[in-house]
């Protein structure tokens, strides 16, 4: 069960019930954001900008539970970002935040990710492609803002990871009993990677067609008024996901989860 441990205007914690609750991710607005050099699992990614302008790393707000009621945003994203370690490639990312936390935060239990993305690009079978997803703490500040906590990465592919229409990729991520913050963020993020620089693909949100979310098991009284104080999401891009890596576990149906920390 996943817990939001703690409520505004409460001294003492509390643990929420749990129910299933979607949070969409929504284009309201864009932001441009500076990470620090990153290493995890063996491998190495450089300084990342989010910009507007950025074709590789973009950053949107807000997640909310209201449902999108636009035509939604589809960015087609170009892996420039070079990643390194056991093998080298270039991987592109969309990344949805929470605001800060106003008081610490426990998470336990299982978050699941549901990302519309598609792509017609040609890739040579020697290049390969695979998608991933992801859930992180973001803590704004001069250092190391960054800890990813849980990573999904696809099965690489010889050719394309995506279909050329969109189609709605889903992963189950594991957060266990990770302390956030006051001031921290919770972040989702999803991208692709290939051995092509600039493999090209599109991700889809903030459309009823394409609803890409993250369910968190919250009580959804939460969310009115307590939970919008406590948890409402601003996004930001990052490119952590290094191509081609060992699968390490596999769960019943054939998926592989890694906790990076």
């Amino acid at each position: 069960m996943l817990a939001l441990v703690g409520l505004l205007n409460v001294a003492n914690v509390q643990q929420a019930s749990a129910y299933e609750t979607p949070f969409y991710f929504h284009n309201y607005r864009e932001l441009s954001i500076s990470l620090g050099q990153l290493e995890f699992g063996g491998f190495q990614v450089s300084s990342i900008e989010t910009d507007p302008s950025s074709t590789s790393a973009r950053a949107y707000a807000d997640v909310t539970p209201d449902q999108p009621s636009g035509e939604g945003s589809r960015p087609t994203l170009s892996a420039l970002i070079y990643v390194s370690g056991q093998q080298s490639g270039y991987a592109a990312v969309v990344a949805w935040f929470t605001r800060p936390f106003t008081i610490g935060v426990s998470l336990d239990g299982d978050v699941v990710m549901h990302v519309w993305m598609s792509s017609n690009d040609g890739v040579w079978p020697w290049e390969g492609s695979e998608y991933f997803m992801g859930i992180g703490d973001y803590s704004p500040g001069p250092t190391a803002p960054l800890t990813i906590l849980w990573t999904y990465t696809s099965n690489a592919v010889a050719g394309n990871v995506f279909t050329n229409s969109p189609a709605e990729y889903t992963v189950s991520l594991h957060l266990s009993q990770h302390e956030f913050q006051s001031g921290s963020m919770l972040m989702f993020f999803a991208g692709a990677a290939s051995k092509k620089q600039g493999y090209q693909f599109t991700v889809y949100f903030d459309s009823l067609s394409w609803s890409s979310r993250a369910e968190i098991p919250a009580d959804p009284s939460l969310t009115v008024p307590e939970f919008d104080n406590l948890v409402i999401i601003v996004v930001v891009a990052m490119t952590l996901i290094p191509p081609f890596r060992n699968r390490l576990e596999s769960d019943r149906h054939g998926k592989d989860f890694r906790n990076t920390r």
